[in-house]
């Protein structure tokens, strides 16, 4: 189904997912940009700058930037300017720059709308750190959207999982009276959560026998995806009970490849705003898909009225 004339068609079994309550949206930093929030590559460059650092005379540091390997840049800056017993520079720095901006958030709306459970209210999983869905939970008006991070997630498929599920952590927010919690952060971070420990991995791997995942606001090889996305690969070839996936983004020449190497099925645009265009307008679908459907006919009806002769 097409939504906009110049949006990509979303699969038939995709929209049906997303009617019928069993779609979970896991969403990273690409649906903050238009928000003005920053890539991985951009916070950590603000992160050197706000602590008045650079990577020039460290070469792990460098070499690790320029390989696009952002986490293990900041576990190294880290080490450096951390001092016993102080809170964490470089975290503190993550938890200011990444501070919800005071607009509205139409994207993050649609999104709420559109990854619901079968009772209809909102499961989102996102890596992102800021508070800006739950944000846009209170802009528009949904009630009762709890905020869950990290280890704390509750059971997938339990009573209790809804809500907004930040996987790898969350920053505090005093207006909506959110404490900060751990991060998934640098390669320490991703180690423990999805090698060591492995409990992201586990939280992964038990939503997508519950659910078909739909990721937006990644590109198939952001760093920050690279262990998550080696885990849905991984158990899609173990377990045939794992669900589809499908990746929401703006197309490259070789995006549709890299994501169907890691089993992903992409669905892809031309640029944000036929993203977020279509997504809007998919989840007034999604709200009432019998009068959304009428509404689309008398449009077409007019329009073909007006352009007789």
């Amino acid at each position: 189904m097409r939504f906009l004339e110049r949006g990509a068609d979303i699969p038939d079994d995709l929209i049906r997912a997303v009617g019928d309550g069993k779609a979970t949206f896991l969403c990273g930093a690409g649906v903050s940009f238009r928000v003005a929030l920053p890539s991985f590559k951009q916070l950590t460059d603000q992160v050197y700058g706000r602590l008045g650092e650079t990577p020039d005379e460290e070469p792990a540091e460098r070499i690790a930037i320029a390989e696009k390997q952002f986490d293990r840049a900041l576990r190294s800056l880290e080490k450096r300017t951390h001092r016993r017993g102080a809170v964490s520079r470089v975290r503190t720095a993550v938890a200011d720059l990444l501070a919800a901006p005071d607009v509205a958030f139409p994207d993050h709306i649609s999104l709420l709308k559109l990854s619901r459970d079968v009772d209809g209210r909102p499961r989102l999983l996102t890596t992102n750190f800021d508070t800006i869905f739950e944000r846009a939970a209170r802009q528009a008006g949904m009630s009762n959207v709890p905020s869950h991070s990290g280890r704390s997630l509750p059971r997938a498929g339990g009573e209790s999982d809804y809500g907004v599920l930040h996987l790898h952590g969350r920053i505090g927010d005093d207006a909506l009276g959110l404490a900060c919690t751990e991060f998934v952060l640098t390669s320490a971070d991703f180690g423990d959560a999805y090698l060591r420990d492995g409990w992201a991995s586990r939280e992964i791997e038990d939503r997508m026998r519950l659910a078909t995942f739909v990721l937006v606001g990644y590109a198939a090889e952001d760093v920050a995806m690279r262990l998550l996305l080696e885990t849905l690969d991984a158990d899609r070839s173990r377990f045939r009970d794992m669900k589809k996936i499908y990746a929401i983004e703006p197309g490259t020449a070789d995006s549709a490849s890299l994501w169907n190497a890691k089993g992903i099925e992409a669905v892809e645009f031309a640029d944000y705003d036929s993203i977020y265009g279509t997504l809007a307008e998919w989840a007034r679908y999604a709200s009432q898909p019998v009068e959304y459907g009428r509404a689309r006919v008398r449009t077409i009806l007019t329009d073909s009225v007006g352009a007789a002769p």
